[in-house]
């Protein structure tokens, strides 16, 4: 499920996914960023976007929504907000372990590329811990 969240500034608003789906959350979240970067992201030349421009977006998407299944229980979602040419991707659980020790990383590398190679397409990330769990936020430059 989407929802919007309107602000009163000229920045797309912000959309939140339900990532608690199951087997559809990873299919979900990959149509709700290429819907949300189609929406509100021009690219400075004129023409269609193809689908190789989403290849990065893709994969840290995947990593981050896997990763938040396999090591969590409780509440997940992915918030996603965009300005200033940079898309801002949050991925909520309910795990307060960090998602970047190096048990996680061994358990990455066996079934996807891992976080370390999100790490290198991202221009900046966080993981703040809850009352229910962790936020892991990334800021991934689009291209112009």
């Amino acid at each position: 499920m989407i929802s919007n969240q309107s602000s009163t500034d000229v920045r797309p608003p912000s959309v939140t996914i339900d990532l608690a789906s199951g087997q559809g959350a990873l299919r979900n979240a990959r149509e709700a960023v290429h819907s949300y970067v189609d929406t509100y992201h021009s690219p400075d030349d004129v023409g269609e976007r193809r689908t190789d421009d989403y290849a990065d977006l893709m994969l840290i998407v995947f990593e981050l929504v896997t990763q938040a299944h396999r090591s969590a229980e409780g509440p997940r979602e992915m918030q996603l907000t965009m300005g200033g040419g940079q898309l801002v991707i949050e991925v909520c659980d309910g795990s307060w372990s960090s998602p970047w020790d190096a048990r996680v990383e061994e358990r990455a590398s066996a079934g996807g590329f891992g976080l370390g190679t999100v790490l290198s397409l991202v221009g900046g990330w966080s993981v703040v811990c809850t009352s229910w769990g962790k936020r892991i936020q990334v800021v991934v430059p689009l291209p112009c």
